[in-house]
């Protein structure tokens, strides 16, 4: 999972000159904007930001040999700080996010698929705006470990030295 993030991470921070802050997401915007100073116990971060969630369960297939398949939800959150009564620019913020992660496809996995949007509707200055894309992530950590398979054969392999000569010509198998 970390190639994955660190793939839609650079990916953002490369495509999209608006956001200026991408991590991985710890509910923030809960912890950092709470009417209660007391509660902000996040550490200040710049808008606009986005932040990264692989939220829920993550469907497994095994590919054999150590390596899986795994079924992905991928969640962009999408903070934009204004003290405008409205303030469009988020719109075009959020556009900008969603082009650059649309069918976006890297080692290990498959283009992302858009899959829906939301916006909150109870904000203060700061709109959340979130983006769910769908993808399926190769993760074969287990296959290779230094240039070496390292999952067992599934396969029993016996070797026979049994060899069978007739007339000075030598076969193997069954004898015909």
């Amino acid at each position: 999972m970390k190639s994955l993030y660190q793939a839609i991470r650079t990916r953002i921070e490369s495509e999209c000159p608006s956001i200026s802050w991408v991590r991985l997401f710890n509910d923030q915007f809960e912890k950092s904007n709470s009417d209660d100073p007391t509660q902000n116990t996040e550490q200040a971060f710049p808008y606009p930001c986005c932040f990264i969630e692989f939220p829920g369960e993550n469907m497994q297939t095994s590919s054999g040999y150590g390596s899986k398949r795994l079924e992905v939800l991928v969640r962009i959150y999408i903070g934009f700080e204004s003290y405008a009564l409205e303030d469009l620019r988020m719109f075009d913020i959020a556009q900008e996010v969603q082009l650059a992660l649309e069918n976006y496809k890297a080692d290990n996995i498959t283009p992302l698929t858009y899959e829906a949007q939301r916006m909150d509707y109870n904000h203060s200055n700061v709109y959340v705006y979130q983006f769910d894309f769908t993808t399926q992530y190769t993760d074969d950590t287990a296959y290779v470990k230094n240039g070496q398979i390292t999952a067992p054969s599934p396969l029993e392999l016996e070797m026979n030295t049994d060899l069978d000569i007739d007339n000075i010509i030598i076969r193997t198998g069954d004898g015909t």
